[in-house]
This record gives C-alpha cells, sequence and structure tokens, in this order.
C-alpha cells in the first residue's frame, strides 16, 4: 500500500490497531506462520499454516468470533 510522504508511521499504527482487535491466539498463530514459513517451500510453509490453524479451532475466542459474526455484533475477544 502506497502512502503519501510522511504518512508511513501513522498508516503503520492503524494496521497495528486493526490488527490488535483481532482474536490474541489467531494473531499469535498466524504471526507465528509467517516468521516459520517464510523461508519454507510451499508445502512445508502450508504444513506450518495447518499446525497453527489447529491451535486456534477449538478456542473459545474461535468460537465468539463465529457467534458475533452470525449476530452481527462485535467480537468480545478473551484470549482463550
Amino acid at each position: 500500500e502506497a502512502v503519501a510522504e510522511g504518512a508511513a508511521a501513522a498508516r503503520a499504527l492503524d494496521i497495528a490497531a486493526e490488527v490488535a482487535a483481532n482474536a490474541p491466539v489467531a494473531v499469535r498463530a498466524a504471526k507465528e506462520a509467517i516468521r516459520r514459513g517464510a523461508e519454507l517451500s510451499l508445502e512445508a510453509g502450508l504444513e506450518v499454516e495447518r499446525e497453527c490453524y489447529a491451535r486456534v479451532i477449538n478456542t473459545e475466542d474461535r468460537l465468539e468470533g463465529l457467534a458475533a459474526f452470525r449476530e452481527k455484533r462485535k467480537p468480545q475477544f478473551k484470549g482463550r
């Protein structure tokens, strides 16, 4: 994304706030998948992604996100 000169820091903070508003467990898993998978082959990177997602599947936050979407409300994540 291109931003106007001098606007990069403000845009970076906006993006960080968007990320921080998501489920903490899922954000950690996504960051891990990106960090670990960045230098791997596609197949190996997808395996890392599967491993990370498997840890998120049974979390309370995932169920809360699904319920909030279904009920058209903002989710209340607890990091569990």
